[in-house]
C-alpha cells in the first residue's frame, strides 16, 4: 500500500467523522435553534436563580404587541411546579410603548411595599423573557404606578 492511497482512506475517514458529527449536532440542538415559541424565564423553587419554561406560542404583530403577549404570559405564572410566579403581589400591565430602540413598560400595583422586595427577580425575568423571545437589540424599561423603577 503506498502513501498516496493511505492518505486518500484517512481523508475519507476524516470527511465521513465530520459528517457523522455534524448530523448529530443538527438531530441533538436543531430543535432548540428552530423554537418559534415564548421563552419565559421564572424564578426556580427558592427564588435565587431564573429557570426557563417554553411555551408553543408564537408571537405575532408590533413590538408592542408581542411584548404585550410575553408579558401576561409571564403574569399568568409558571406551568411547571418547580419554578414560582414572578410576583407575589397583586401586579397588572397597564400599557407597553415603544420607540427609540426601546420599550416602556407601564405596571401597576397596590401593594408597592409587598411588591418592592421581588422587584430585582421581577425585572430579571420580565427582561430575560423579553429579550430571549423577541430577536434584536432594545432596552426594556419599567414603570410602576407610572414612576421608573430602577
Amino acid at each position: 500500500m503506498n502513501t498516496a492511497s493511505h492518505s486518500e482512506h484517512r481523508e475519507r475517514r476524516i470527511v465521513a467523522l465530520l459528517l457523522i458529527v455534524g448530523v448529530v449536532a443538527v438531530i441533538r440542538w436543531g430543535p432548540t435553534l428552530q423554537f418559534n415559541g415564548m421563552r419565559l424565564y421564572f424564578p426556580d423553587e427558592n427564588g435565587k436563580t431564573l429557570k426557563l419554561e417554553k411555551r408553543p406560542i408564537a408571537t405575532l404583530g408590533t413590538l408592542e404587541e408581542r411584548a404585550k403577549d410575553i408579558v401576561e404570559e409571564l403574569l399568568l405564572g409558571p406551568l411547571s411546579r418547580d419554578l414560582r410566579p414572578v410576583a407575589h403581589a397583586d401586579i397588572s400591565l397597564e400599557r407597553i410603548v415603544s420607540g427609540n430602540n426601546a420599550l416602556y413598560i407601564d405596571f401597576t400595583t397596590k401593594d408597592l411595599s409587598r411588591f418592592s422586595s421581588e422587584y430585582a427577580m421581577f425585572k430579571a425575568a420580565v427582561t430575560k423573557s423579553l429579550h430571549e423571545t423577541i430577536p434584536g437589540n432594545f432596552h426594556v424599561y419599567l414603570y410602576i404606578n407610572g414612576t421608573l423603577a430602577r
